[in-house]
């Protein structure tokens, strides 16, 4: 479940919306590293769906 927690973290933090004390409590929750690998591949999954995106809109 915990992991559940800094998926929501990282996509809050993506569109920049969070609670000061959220972004507080960031440290409480988990290892900063789990959060920055978690970001990394949300990040990827969105570049990789734009790029998706894109592919079909060219080919109509």
């Amino acid at each position: 479940m915990n992991i559940f927690r800094q998926i929501k973290t990282v996509l809050w933090s993506f569109i920049g919306i969070g609670r000061r004390k959220d972004m507080a409590e960031i440290h409480e929750r988990g290892n900063p590293l789990v959060l920055v690998i978690i970001a990394f591949g949300l990040l990827l999954l969105f570049v990789g769906g734009l790029v998706l995106l894109a592919r079909m809109v060219a080919h109509v």
